[in-house]
C-alpha cells in the first residue's frame, strides 16, 4: 500500500496516487501523456499494489533515481548504437546468408526438431546488441559452455507469456522463428543460427507460424553464428528512449519496481 499523509492508496485505488506523486515531484513533476508520466505511474500503481507499506517519499526517490540512471545511460547506448552500425556492413554477407536460411526454414515442428540448428529472428536494443554480437550469445550475457541444453517448456512459457526471464539455471532469452515484422526503434534486428539442442520450441505447429514463434534459449548459451540483419527507425530524443527502456523493464507482472521501491524505504527509514 502507498501511504500520502492521511491518505492511503491499495491496488483498488491505485490510479488516484499518481497526482499526489506528480505533485510530490514539484519542478520536476513529468507532464501528462509523456513516458515520464507512465514511469511514474508505474511505480505508483507497484507501491499501492504490493502488501508491503510504502511512503510517497519512497516512489519520488525512485523515480528521481531511474531518471538519473536514464542520463548516465543513454551515452553508453549511443556509443552501443554507433558500434553495431559499424559492424552492420562486415555483417552484410553473413545477414543475407541467414537470412535466406530462414525463408526456407520449414514451419513444422516435427521437421525443426530433425533439424541440427535453427535459424531465429530477434530484436533488440543497442546495448543488447552489442552484448549478443560480442559475446555470440542468446542473451548477451558471457558464455557458460555448461548451458548445452534448452530451459524447461513452463519456464519458456513464463518468459513468452509474461516476460518473466528468470529461471533457476539463470535467465532465458525469447527469439523467434519468424524475423519481426515491427521492432523499436533505435533498435536492431538480429538474425542468429542456434544448435536445435539448446533451445524450447514452441509448443504447436500453429505456434510455430502465429505471432512471434517464440524460441527461448538460456542467456548464457552460445548461438552458432549471428549477426546484424537491419537497423529500426532513429529515434529523435535518445534519452526520453532511454527512459522507455527502463520504463518497459518495470512493465512486467513480476514487478520489479516493487524491490526498488523496499531499497528506497529502507534508505529512508535508516536515515
Amino acid at each position: 500500500m502507498l501511504i500520502d499523509g492521511s491518505n492511503t492508496y491499495t491496488n483498488a485505488t491505485a490510479v488516484h496516487g499518481v497526482e499526489p506523486a506528480v505533485k510530490a515531484l514539484g519542478a520536476e513533476a513529468p507532464k501528462a501523456a509523456t513516458i515520464r508520466r507512465r514511469l511514474l505511474t508505474v511505480l505508483v500503481i507497484n507501491a499501492a499494489s504490493d502488501a508491503s507499506q510504502f511512503d510517497m517519499a519512497d516512489v519520488v526517490r525512485v523515480y528521481r533515481d531511474l531518471i538519473a540512471q536514464a542520463v548516465q545511460e543513454e551515452p553508453v547506448t549511443s556509443a552501443a548504437r554507433h558500434w553495431c552500425q559499424a559492424r552492420m556492413g562486415n555483417d552484410a554477407a553473413l545477414a543475407a546468408e541467414l537470412e535466406l536460411a530462414l525463408n526456407r526454414q520449414p514451419t513444422k515442428l516435427a521437421e525443426l526438431r530433425s533439424r541440427q540448428n535453427v535459424v531465429i529472428a530477434r530484436g533488440c536494443g543497442p546495448r543488447q546488441a552489442k552484448e549478443i554480437l560480442t559475446h555470440v550469445t542468446f542473451g548477451g550475457l558471457a558464455a557458460n559452455l555448461v548451458l548445452q541444453g534448452p530451459p524447461t517448456a513452463d519456464d519458456a512459457d513464463r518468459q513468452t507469456g509474461l516476460g518473466e526471464k528468470d529461471t533457476a539455471n539463470g535467465p532465458i532469452e525469447e527469439w523467434s522463428l519468424g524475423q519481426q515484422k515491427g521492432f523499436s526503434s533505435d533498435g536492431f534486428m538480429l538474425i542468429a543460427e542456434a544448435a536445435v539442442a539448446k533451445v524450447t520450441l514452441p509448443r504447436s505447429d500453429a505456434a510455430a507460424v502465429e505471432g512471434e514463434a517464440g524460441v527461448c534459449g538460456y542467456a548464457a548459451a552460445s548461438l552458432e553464428r549471428v549477426a546484424i540483419l537491419s537497423e529500426g527507425p532513429p529515434v529523435t530524443d535518445p534519452l526520453e528512449r532511454e527512459v522507455q527502456r527502463i520504463n518497459d523493464r518495470l512493465s512486467v507482472r513480476s514487478n520489479p519496481g516493487v524491490a526498488l521501491l523496499k531499497e528506497a524505504r529502507r534508505q529512508r527509514i535508516e536515515q
